[in-house]
């Protein structure tokens, strides 16, 4: 019998939903911290730099955790993302003996085939921060012919491992997983968790591409530094700080 550590979380289940973020940020005054919406269709959901993600007719894990706090100045909240995609490499690797790679800052691949994607979105309050919003969406029981309507290369748990799963059990895993070093991660930051989410780095080390705002550049991926931030060479040699932008690998 699995064990799941309720009491650092609240569930919420729906049937569909058009999106777990904006559900959460719509009902923000009546939902607790550390509030879970958890749904395995959503209709308008989105990724980073507003792309949609295919979640009808799907069943698959879409999930928003609410994070509430009068005081978010000491909190990393830039490296949230990354704490959580560790948190299901992790899982992954320790469930399902797969062999998951970060693409920076937070997309989970399997053999370059994207898997999960992570979006956090911020609620403000009398000009600071009051509210974080941490979504989730991971590809658990979809065909590949769902999965070759998605407009880059993905796959689903299903396909990798030839058998549908229970997606609320599958979140819960997830769930016990990101809260077991929650406290530490927040108390120490992305140091704590640097080592390990560079080791699933694969594209560290080598030729990339960055897109910012459309534009491709091209880079030699060095590291990861203390803040999460990816330093990179351009073209120039010059060694640059990446805040923001999609790597092509």
């Amino acid at each position: 019998m699995v064990n799941f550590d309720l009491s650092k979380y609240s569930l919420i289940t729906l049937d569909e939903v058009h999106s777990t973020n904006s559900y959460v940020l719509e009902n923000l005054a009546y939902l607790d911290n550390r509030s879970v919406v958890f749904s395995t269709r959503q209709t308008n959901g989105r990724g980073r730099f507003n792309r949609k993600w295919i979640g009808d007719n799907s069943d698959n894990i879409y999930m928003s955790l609410l994070l509430k706090s009068d005081d978010f100045s000491d909190f990393p909240l830039a490296n949230l993302t990354q704490y959580l995609s560790l948190a299901i490499c992790i899982w992954l690797e320790n469930d399902f003996d797969l062999k998951p790679n970060i693409k920076w800052p937070n997309d989970i691949l399997i053999n370059n085939a994207k898997l999960s994607g992570i979006l956090a979105e911020t609620s403000c309050s009398d000009n600071k921060i009051s509210a974080v919003v941490l979504g989730l969406g991971l590809n658990v029981n979809m065909d590949e012919n769902t999965l070759s309507n998605i407009d880059q290369k993905a796959v689903s748990l299903k396909v990798l491992k030839g058998e549908s799963f229970n997606c609320e059990l599958l979140l819960r895993n997830i769930l016990d997983c990101f809260f077991k070093n929650y406290d530490d991660f927040v108390n120490f930051g992305f140091p704590f968790i640097k080592d390990e989410y560079i080791k699933r780095c694969s594209f560290l080390g080598k030729n990339i591409l960055i897109s910012e705002n459309g534009i491709k550049k091209p880079y030699f991926a060095k590291s990861v530094d203390n803040h999460g931030l990816l330093t990179a060479i351009d073209e120039n040699n010059n060694v640059c700080k990446i805040i923001t932008g999609d790597v092509l690998c």
